[in-house]
């Protein structure tokens, strides 16, 4: 008898300890091997942000952030994959902050802000492309392009099938190659074509540092005029993105 009173006394005690701000919510350990810590700030979306218990749509909603209201956080981890409010990008990101020892998460997907590229660990973005040229030299420029982009360290890009954003060949308007990025709601597709009549007698090094100047235009970059992959003076002399190509991903895609 005294052993199923103690019981319920223990039970009610783990009760109260997880009812937290009257919300019912499942503690957390204090640094789960997959969360990063590390403090920023951010400003949610002009639209109410919902808070939640878990970095997951099916965590439960605690309580919203109004619109354009700056949050300072405490880290972040990664979860259910939602699409950014500002680019339709995937983001699979969440940031947390604490509050009496229990943490609340917010979709990075309608956070104006990131944690310090040094913390991240991670890319900001990651879009999934289709290579779909069977002409060797350009499957292997193509394959040395997306490693250059990802390098960066700030997107992602991985070869898969069916993919929304295609590399290949076709006609290029004229020129050596195209590129293109557009949002179709809240889809993200784009891609590449490099005409090969016009490109099959370059060398190996010109025709990744082409299929990598396409791709940047991909990632939603426009030509440029100083030392970049941007710039097709630069075609020749260099195949990789350089610091103000890093620079401006940072500026496109950490808002």
């Amino acid at each position: 008898m005294l052993e199923r009173i103690l019981g319920k006394l223990l039970l009610l005690i783990i009760t109260l300890v997880t009812l937290v701000n009257g919300y019912f919510v499942t503690p957390t350990n204090a640094q789960d091997q997959s969360e990063y810590r590390v403090d920023f700030s951010g400003v949610s979306a002009s639209i109410p942000v919902n808070i939640l218990t878990g970095p997951t749509t099916s965590a439960t909603i605690i309580d919203k952030l109004q619109p354009n209201t700056r949050v300072q956080f405490s880290g972040w981890t990664r979860g259910t994959s939602l699409n950014d409010f500002w680019t339709n990008a995937p983001d699979n990101r969440w940031f947390f902050y604490e509050k009496n020892g229990v943490k609340y998460y917010v979709a990075s997907a309608f956070i104006s802000g990131n944690p310090p590229a040094a913390d991240q660990n991670n890319p900001f973005v990651s879009y999934q492309v289709t290579i779909t040229t069977n002409i060797p030299a350009l499957r292997q420029a193509y394959e040395n392009a997306i490693r250059n982009w990802n390098n960066t360290g700030i997107v992602s890009l991985t070869p898969t099938q069916n993919a929304p954003i295609t590399l290949g060949e076709g006609y290029a308007r004229g020129y050596d190659g195209f590129g293109w990025w557009q949002s179709n709601g809240s889809r993200v597709t784009g891609g590449t074509v490099i005409q090969w009549n016009r490109v099959s007698n370059r060398n190996a090094t010109y025709l990744e540092a082409l299929a990598t100047h396409e791709i940047g235009h991909v990632l939603r970059l426009n030509h440029r005029s100083d030392h970049s992959i941007m710039n097709n003076s630069w075609l020749t002399r260099i195949t990789a993105p350089t610091q103000n190509d890093i620079n401006e991903l940072r500026n496109i895609y950490s808002r």
